[in-house]
C-alpha cells in the first residue's frame, strides 16, 4: 500500500508539473483575444479537474464532524499568475470554517519545490515551525488574505500520538489594530496534514496594554509622515521611516497579544473551541 500510494503521488507531480509546462511553453495571449484567453482557462479548469481526480484517491476519504465530505482541490491555477502556488491538496469548507487536508509525502514535496514560487517567502520545512507560520495558511487556506499569528493556544493530543497545534491569529489584508478573530489549527494525523481555520466563538475583546504598544509607533509614524509631507515629499528617508514605524508597531503589537492573551477572561474559551477542533479532526 505504502509503494501504491508514493506511486500515485509521484504520478500526481509528474501530472502537474507537465500541465504548468504546457502553460509555460504557450504564448501569453494578447490583450483582446478572447479566442485565446478561454483556451487557457478552459486547459485551466481541466487540468485542475484531473488533479483533483488524483487527490482524492492518495488523501482518500475525509469524514470531518462538520464539514462536508466531498472536497475541492486547493490549487486556484496551473497559470502563473494571481492564485498560483497554493499547496497541494483537498479543501473544504462549512459556513465559516475552512479545512486543508494533505499527506505528509506531498506537503514535503511541495516544500521541496518551492523554488518553482518565485519571489514568495520560503516556508519552513520542520512541520512545528511550519503550524506556526502564517504564510503557510495563506496558502494552504485564506488565499488572499494575510494571517498573523498572535498568540499560541495550549491543545493536546488524546493519545499523544499526533503532533497539534493551535493559536490565535489575524487574517486581514492590511495591518493595524486589528483584534484577532479566528483559531487556526494544525494536526499531524497518521500520514494527512490537516489544518483549519475557524472564527472565534466567543467574543473577544481588546487587549489595552497592546493597543499602548501600537499607538507608541503610530505617533511616530505620524510624525515621520507629517516631516514627509512638509519637504514637499521631498524627504523619502522620512516616508520611509513611517512605514517602518507602522510595520514595529503592528509587531509589538502582535507580540503583546503572545504575552497577555493568556491573562484575558476570553482565553478559556479559546483553548476549549480549539481543543474541540483538535477532537474532531483526531476522530476523522
Amino acid at each position: 500500500m505504502t509503494l501504491v500510494a508514493a506511486s500515485l503521488e509521484e504520478k500526481y507531480f509528474e501530472t502537474r508539473d507537465n500541465f504548468i509546462r504546457q502553460f509555460e511553453k504557450a504564448s501569453t495571449p494578447i490583450e483582446g483575444d478572447e479566442k485565446h484567453w478561454r483556451y487557457r482557462t478552459a486547459l485551466d479548469k481541466h487540468a485542475l479537474a484531473e488533479l483533483e481526480k488524483q487527490l482524492k484517491a492518495i488523501v482518500g476519504p475525509v469524514n470531518v464532524e462538520g464539514f462536508p465530505k466531498k472536497g475541492k482541490i486547493n490549487l486556484l491555477t496551473l497559470q502563473k499568475d494571481y492564485g498560483f502556488g497554493q499547496v497541494d491538496g483537498l479543501r473544504f469548507s462549512a459556513k465559516q470554517e475552512h479545512l486543508f487536508v494533505t499527506t505528509d509525502n506531498i506537503l514535503k514535496k511541495y516544500l521541496a519545490g518551492e523554488p518553482y514560487l518565485a519571489g514568495e517567502p520560503k516556508l519552513p520545512k520542520d512541520l512545528a515551525e511550519l503550524s506556526k507560520t502564517g504564510e503557510f495558511y495563506v496558502r494552504a487556506i485564506t488565499a488572499e488574505s494575510a494571517v498573523t499569528y498572535f498568540a499560541e493556544i495550549p491543545v493536546k493530543s488524546a493519545n499523544g500520538k499526533a503532533y497539534v497545534h493551535a493559536f490565535l491569529g489575524l487574517t486581514a489584508q492590511d495591518i493595524g489594530p486589528f483584534i484577532p478573530k479566528d483559531i487556526f489549527v494544525f494536526v499531524t494525523h497518521r500520514n494527512r496534514i490537516l489544518a483549519v481555520q475557524s472564527p472565534v466563538a466567543t467574543e473577544m475583546t481588546e487587549i489595552p496594554q497592546c493597543r499602548n504598544e501600537w499607538e507608541r509607533f503610530a505617533k511616530k509614524s505620524s510624525d515621520a509622515m507629517e516631516v514627509y509631507r512638509s519637504s514637499g515629499s521631498n524627504n523619502q528617508n522620512a516616508s520611509d521611516e513611517s512605514v517602518q514605524y507602522e510595520e514595529q508597531g503592528f509587531e509589538a503589537y502582535h507580540r503583546c497579544y503572545d504575552r497577555e492573551a493568556k491573562n484575558q477572561k476570553f482565553f478559556a474559551s479559546l483553548k476549549k473551541q480549539a481543543q474541540s477542533i483538535v477532537d474532531r479532526l483526531l476522530r476523522n
